[in-house]
């Protein structure tokens, strides 16, 4: 058993080795270019306007290379929805990546909703007649179109397809081609749990991607394309918050134009209308002072300014979710704006992959409402703060303006002007500046993941792994008939054999009866030397070693349940011992379900029933003898009794068994199965020996655990069992036909 298990097994690992595809992993690292202020379109700008929020992390960027979107554009562009096979030889099949000589195309909008795998089986013979059969599952035939021409048009309930030949396909060769068309959502969902998508260490930007393919073309593309569609995407996102950046600062441009231009035309009006001129130089030195108090009211109110627009910016509608592309120099806006910026750069992030009903997303809407009403107010107290610096600096130029008495009224009005000219044309410069920044940014096409390893796959497949097929084998072969052996004893609630028997009895087995083919039930006869025959005279050979001294001649033979051949024991037993010119009596004491009469075709009445209830007859009144054996006395059981149990318990039996001693040499007494009724046991103490009859494939197992439990108590002494109906040709040796002489 054990060389033919490891035969199978290896040679089962061989047949697996020969025909499945090796599976090989595809890497690629790529390396995620970390900006101070990333996702945002100008993040680049001057530190005054921080145009962006905070910086991404490459934790953020896994999960987009890894999403289902990225999954199914990638999908879609390299159409691996559809995969081609054409056998090859011995179950051998050839994987066509980009090779198939046939297509199957159809619009990417069916793709997008098809939620179902498909098999297409095309078949082109000589003439280019076509056959296509669809099917989903191995059952349900979709759609079969027979003897058309390429290209054909199979409609079937999920859409229509068109199959075409490619320049690939070869005309006047014979065709075979089994393609799987899935939906590029249910194929993103596989290829999610087969690809790795991970950080390579918490230190590094880097990321590592790998994915299990037998085909490694197909592997590298996969990986590439995942690569590039990131980086468009991530080149799409920055261009969309630059242009609305530039939009932003358009618009300020030309409010600030139009005030800068009237401010330079209500000087040039002033200076014409009052013939102003330089006043000279006696009030230089308080002319320094008044203007150190002009550059401050400049610098205070440009900065208020920049607190103006941000404050438009957040309290307009329109911006809902944008980040504030401004940020003044104060600690109490400041820090409000930062962190405005980067949760809506997380939910720009977040919201290009995620659905609105996205629980982190509208967390994320929650938090930047908040954020809103702190950025708000920030702003309010930064601006009021402002004011007062401004008033106060205001106070000083008053404070100097009134030390120039001297200084006509028309240079203070004039300088006011300039003032205001000075301060529009500061802020006018400083959007110009900026535009110019992000025109810069705009034009930038640098790739977010620049990439350290293009897609390769290494040198030795993954799966399978002969010596470790080979060695699992191995195992296998050794470890299958020890499970087997082991489930087939849990299994096998009976036995078969002499020898099984005796692993689980504690009393001795003496011997074996075959299988009965004669037509007589009594077949221990003179002159019969059949193998039956001779089994009887083995077990009553056995027996007489058990029943050593001289008053030893009464065995009771029982056993579990009917049907074991507990009767048919009995009988040729006592003719086996009768052959011996013994003086022998079988005496029926199964009152419940009496056998011997019918079985060795005598009168049913009188029996012993009717000698144990009637004091008044005697042995002679119910004994028969037996026309085929000399010797052999039949006492049957006669009649069943309403009350089997005390009839046994009566003293009309010790009287019987005393007289069947007084005129027999051998006493086999028939009795009622032990597991059934009590019966046995009354008759226990009035025998020598007891056989206890088993069965063949029909005893159970757990029945000679009972008999061992009642030898164990003592209810039943001097116990020898013998296996009844087996196999000759199994278990005796013999080798003789049933019945044969």
């Amino acid at each position: 058993m054990f060389a033919l298990s490891l035969l199978l097994c290896l040679g089962l690992a061989a047949f697996y080795l020969a025909v499945k595809s090796p599976v090989y992993l595809v890497v690629s690292k790529v390396l995620v270019e970390q900006d101070d202020n990333a996702s945002s379109a100008g993040a680049n700008l001057l530190r005054s306007l921080s145009i962006g929020g905070a910086g991404s992390k490459v934790d953020d960027e896994v999960i987009v290379m890894g999403s289902q979107e990225l999954l199914s554009q990638m999908i879609n562009r390299l159409k691996i929805n559809r995969t081609y096979f054409e056998k090859k030889g011995f179950l051998k099949k050839v994987d066509h990546y980009n090779t198939s000589p046939i297509e199957i195309e159809a619009p990417d909008a069916l793709f997008d909703t098809l939620s179902i795998a498909m098999t297409f089986k095309i078949t082109v013979d000589e003439k280019g007649k076509t056959d296509v059969k669809v099917k989903k599952g191995m059952f349900k035939t979709l759609a079969h179109v027979k003897d058309a021409t390429l290209p054909v048009t199979v409609k079937t309930p999920y859409g229509i397809y068109v199959v075409d030949k490619t320049k690939f396909f070869k005309a006047g060769k014979d065709v075979s081609i089994k393609a799987l068309v899935v939906g590029n959502v249910p194929k993103a969902e596989s290829l999610a749990e087969e690809m790795t998508v991970k950080v390579l260490s918490k230190k590094s930007n880097g990321i590592y991607m790998d994915v299990a393919e037998t085909n490694v073309g197909r592997g590298k593309d996969m990986l590439n394309t995942l690569m590039a569609l990131y980086n468009e995407r991530c080149q799409r996102e920055k261009d969309e918050m630059a242009v609305n950046t530039g939009k932003f600062i358009d618009e300020r441009l030309g409010l600030i134009y139009t005030e800068l231009t009237k401010s330079e035309a209500d000087i040039e009006h002033y200076k014409k209308s009052h013939n102003m001129i330089d006043v000279g130089l006696q009030t230089k030195s308080n002319i320094g002072k008044q203007e150190a108090a002009d550059r401050a009211v400049v610098n205070l109110e440009t900065r208020y300014q920049i607190m103006n627009m941000v404050k438009d910016f957040v309290r307009n509608p329109a911006n809902k979710n944008q980040m504030i592309p401004f940020d003044a120099d104060s600690t109490s806006a400041s820090a409000s704006i930062k962190a405005y910026n980067e949760l809506v750069a997380e939910r720009i992030k977040l919201g290009s992959s995620a659905k609105d009903n996205n629980q982190a997303l509208q967390a994320l809407d929650t938090q930047i409402a908040a954020m809103h009403n702190n950025v708000v107010s920030g702003v309010e107290n930064a601006m009021r703060a402002m004011r007062i610096q401004i008033n106060q600096v205001n106070q000083m130029s008053a404070n100097a303006g009134s030390a120039m008495s001297a200084i006509p009224t028309e240079e203070r009005e004039a300088r006011a002007l300039y003032r205001q000219q000075g301060i529009q044309n500061t802020l006018y410069t400083f959007l110009l500046q900026k535009r110019e920044e992000n025109a810069l940014v705009l034009a930038a096409t640098t790739p977010k993941g620049k990439i350290v390893d293009h897609a390769y796959a290494q040198s030795h497949p993954i799966k399978p792994k002969p010596m470790m097929v080979l060695f699992l084998a191995l195992v296998m072969g050794l470890l299958l008939p020890l499970l087997l052996l082991s489930v087939k004893k849990l299994l096998t609630t009976k036995f078969s054999t002499q020898d099984e028997l005796a692993e689980i009895i504690q009393a001795p087995v003496i011997g074996e009866i075959c299988h009965n083919r004669h037509k007589s039930q009594l077949v221990v006869k003179p002159g019969k030397t059949s193998s039956i025959v001779e089994l009887f005279r083995l077990v009553r050979n056995n027996l007489q070693f058990l029943l050593t001294n001289d008053g030893d001649k009464v065995l009771l033979v029982t056993s579990s349940v009917s049907g074991e051949g507990k009767s048919f024991v009995s009988a040729n037993l006592a003719a086996s011992f009768a052959l011996l010119d013994k003086k022998v009596a079988l005496v029926g004491m199964d009152i419940r379900s009496p056998r011997l009469a019918e079985m060795l075709e005598l009168q049913s009445l009188p029996g012993v029933t009717a000698y144990l209830a009637k004091p008044g007859m005697n042995l002679s009144d119910i004994v028969q003898s037996s026309a085929e054996v000399s010797g052999l006395d039949v006492f049957v059981a006669g009649a069943v009794p309403p009350n089997p149990s005390e009839l046994l318990l009566s003293s009309r039996v010790n009287d019987f068994i005393d007289q069947l001693r007084a005129h027999y040499d051998m006493i086999v007494i028939d009795s009622a199965p032990i597991a059934m009724v009590s019966d046995t046991f009354s008759l226990a103490k009035f025998s020598d020996a007891v056989l206890f009859v088993t069965r063949a494939n029909y005893t159970k197992r757990n029945l000679m655990n009972y008999l061992n439990t009642v030898m164990s108590r003592g209810q039943l002494k001097n116990v020898s069992v013998v296996v009844n109906d087996t196999n000759p040709n199994v278990s005796t040796g013999y080798g003789y036909g049933y019945g044969e002489e």
